[in-house]
């Protein structure tokens, strides 16, 4: 699965929101904006981790 469907499934987002751009007003609760900055600060071995943990708790 390339890294961009993972980002969506993580992020419960289709991939067409996710490449909505900033034309598309999105509503994000403090919670879900910190999971983004935090995200973005990580690399990609980091955040296959997170995703693998995330999926985990969902079970």
């Amino acid at each position: 699965m390339p890294t961009v469907e993972k980002i969506c499934d993580a992020l419960g987002v289709t991939m067409a929101q996710f490449f909505a751009g900033m034309d598309v007003p999105v509503s994000l609760s403090e919670s879900q904006q910190e999971v983004l900055n935090i995200w973005n600060n990580l690399d990609e071995k980091e955040q296959n981790v997170v995703i693998q943990m995330l999926r985990g708790l969902q079970k």
